[in-house]
């Protein structure tokens, strides 16, 4: 179930990343166009389903943590917990 979760969160960055290129790209072409149609378009309609994909991702990675390999992952002693 672990490998599931972490596999469908790396999915969602993915997805959210590529996204944020798209709306980024969008509003950056329609103010180069003096089109503010396509800067709403990307600011609103575009948007949307980007932030649904992070919090996907961010429920994705939380319910791994209540696996036993999530919890294993963070009991390990190598990882540092130090504030710096």
């Amino acid at each position: 179930m672990s490998s599931l979760l972490s596999a469908a969160s790396r999915i969602c960055i993915v997805i959210l990343v590529i996204g944020g290129f798209v709306v980024t790209f969008t509003q950056v072409v329609g103010i180069l166009l003096g089109n503010a149609d396509m800067v709403v378009f990307g600011g609103t309609t575009l948007f949307q389903p980007v932030c649904v994909v992070a919090g996907l991702a961010g429920v994705f990675a939380f319910l791994r943590m209540y696996t036993r390999d999530g919890r294993a992952d963070v009991a390990r002693d190598d990882i540092d917990t130090d504030e710096a």
